[in-house]
């Protein structure tokens, strides 16, 4: 039987001690429940939307892993509820000059009635996905080695995320499901929706960096960099690339750079939080016949 956590408990930081919820062995499945703007009814009753948050569900405890062991999440599935939300608000996200405004959307037949005729595909993510850190826990809507608030479009069903345990039990946690993201999430949110992810998790050889590695179901290799600008983000997202290609083919650096140049993209996971996210992407299939091919696959569905 699966086994399913429910939002009945939620958290609002990464934190390493906070008790477990449940504990589960490699490769089993479970589902974690989530919620979002619209829960409670709290979207529609708040005046000014500053009330909400967006929280995690977890920790869940991951059977003998130990600090420091990297570990794979994969992403089997994720189901979203009929109704999600946007909203601006004065001073945040990276348009400015914005007021406070909310728009309660319908989600029907795969797309996101946004309005006037406007249909925008639905395309499920997770937010926020992360391991807990001891002693001061970050907050939920950051970034960091942990995880966190990472807003990368590609966490989809049928994706991976690489993590780095910092704690013994690793203290897995996850929210903040979007129906659709653009790239950057640039006036704060995505379509933010109720719902429940299927994960499941599995002991990983090190890629070269702590830091968040994505696999993408369309078979791309992310490197997430996080930092207080956006040049430094995309710094930290490059340089985990460049190494872990030089790595792969016992390139220099100059000649892993060169490759990165024309096979690689930079972008945007968000630039609305405190720190933020970045991206470096190139295609897996590069890595064929390397020693690095070997946990390069994609997650079952």
């Amino acid at each position: 039987m699966t086994m399913v956590v429910s939002t009945e408990r939620v958290e609002q930081e990464f934190g390493a001690d906070t008790p477990p919820r449940c504990e589960v062995p490699e490769h089993e499945r479970f589902v974690l429940g989530t919620r979002s703007l619209h829960t409670g009814g709290g979207f529609d009753r708040s005046r000014d939307y500053t009330d909400l948050s967006i929280p995690l569900t977890g920790p869940v405890r991951l059977s003998g892993v130990r600090a420091g062991d990297r570990i794979r999440v994969d992403l089997h599935g994720i189901d979203i509820a009929e109704r999600g939300a946007l909203v601006t608000l004065p001073g945040r996200g990276a348009v400015p000059g914005l007021g406070t405004s909310g728009h309660s959307v319908p989600i029907k037949d795969g797309y996101v009635e946004f309005g006037d005729g406007v249909r925008i595909p639905v395309h499920p993510m997770v937010g926020k996905i992360g391991v807990g850190v001891p002693g001061e826990a970050p907050g939920s809507s950051t970034v960091g080695v942990h995880g966190g608030n990472l807003d990368c479009k590609e966490l989809t069903a049928g994706a991976s995320i690489f993590l780095t345990a910092q704690t013994d039990g690793a203290a897995l946690y996850a929210g903040d499901l979007h129906a659709c993201q653009g790239d950057g999430e640039s006036s704060l949110t995505g379509v933010e929706v109720e719902g429940a992810v299927t994960l499941s998790w599995h002991r990983a050889a090190p890629t070269g960096s702590d830091r968040p590695l994505v696999l993408s179901a369309d078979g791309r290799l992310l490197t997430i960099g996080d930092g207080d600008t956006l040049a430094e983000a995309v710094q930290a997202a490059l340089d985990d690339l460049l190494a872990l290609t030089a790595d792969a083919f016992g390139w220099t650096r100059e000649r892993a750079a060169m490759f990165l140049s024309i096979a690689a993209d930079v972008g945007i996971c968000q630039l609305v939080n405190a720190r933020l996210s970045a991206k470096a992407a190139v295609d897996v299939a590069h890595f064929a016949g390397t020693p690095h091919a070997s946990w390069l696959t994609r997650a079952q569905p």
